[in-house]
């Protein structure tokens, strides 16, 4: 299984001097040592071993774990991996598949509802996402329209604008 921590600071449950700098520098989070100490013990009695995540994002009510291969080895059969983790944190959580793409990272975000288009706007100089999304499909959101936002705006490092049509 492949985490942005060492294996070895998940079994001794503490961070090494490496992985310090890389939370001092922002590119590592508590929550994602969290994360990866729940992972390794979940992959104790389910194979996870296939399984990747480079980094997590909370959001308030819902963690998303973004992960570099297939995101269904992190839900799980069922999503009995996903239900654990969520209990686990006490929050819900998603999976989403992180790509040089960001169309196919926004559509993880969103999923089940129906993406009309991403475009991306130029305004003085300022680059910004507009992402359009199908009236009808305001109910099947996966969380509240500030939250999915925010996590797209951590993703793309750049404004977003969801709007419906």
């Amino acid at each position: 299984m492949k985490t942005p921590v060492c294996e070895e600071d998940i079994r001794e449950g503490r961070l090494c001097s490496e992985c310090e700098k890389k939370i001092s520098k922002g590119d590592l989070s508590a929550l994602d040592f969290e994360v990866a100490r729940l992972l390794a013990r979940i992959n104790q009695r389910r194979n996870l071993t296939a399984a990747s995540f480079t980094r997590c994002i909370d959001l308030g009510r819902m963690v998303v774990i973004f992960t570099e291969g297939e995101p269904g080895v992190l839900i799980g059969r069922n999503g009995t991996v996903v239900s654990e983790l969520s209990h686990a944190l006490g929050k819900r959580v998603r999976i989403a598949q992180s790509s040089s793409d960001a169309r196919k990272t926004i559509a993880d975000l969103l999923a089940p509802a129906k993406i009309l288009g991403i475009n991306t706007m130029y305004h003085e100089g300022v680059q910004n996402t507009k992402v359009r999304i199908e009236k009808g499909s305001i109910q099947s959101l996966p969380a509240d329209l500030d939250t999915l936002g925010k996590a797209i705006k951590t993703v793309l490092k750049q404004d977003v604008t969801i709007v419906f049509e």
